[in-house]
């Protein structure tokens, strides 16, 4: 059974990660575009986030790093610090490490971890 988490992928990051998540993970996963939040400030964003509750953020942008760090969370956040990448060595990366990422934001209290 999957965790109560859901994704929200960050506009530097294809939606085809979203779609990814939810066929062969069997996560909830939304990307900017289907949430309708490109062009929104990022503390807006998290302001969503915030309000939604279990959403992992999964994003490029260090500046949800800094709000996250200031503000605490929920969100989480899965800072990608990948470089330019192709949609399919990205996805490699994240389901490798994704089933820990999950235990670890859900068994300790960290909120933000960096997938190199």
């Amino acid at each position: 059974m999957q965790p109560d988490w859901e994704f929200w992928i960050d506009s530097q990051i294809s939606p085809i990660i979203a779609k990814w998540l939810i066929e062969r993970r069997g996560y909830s996963a939304k990307s900017s575009y289907s949430l309708g939040i490109l062009g929104i400030a990022d503390i807006e964003i998290y302001k969503l986030a915030k309000k939604q509750g279990n959403v992992i953020i999964l994003s490029k942008d260090t500046d949800f790093t800094n709000i996250i760090q200031t503000l605490g969370s929920p969100p989480k956040l899965i800072n990608v610090v990948l470089g330019n990448c192709r949609n399919d060595r990205l996805w490699q990366v994240l389901d490798v490490h994704l089933t820990e990422i999950i235990r670890l934001f859900t068994e300790q209290e960290i909120d933000i971890i960096e997938l190199k």
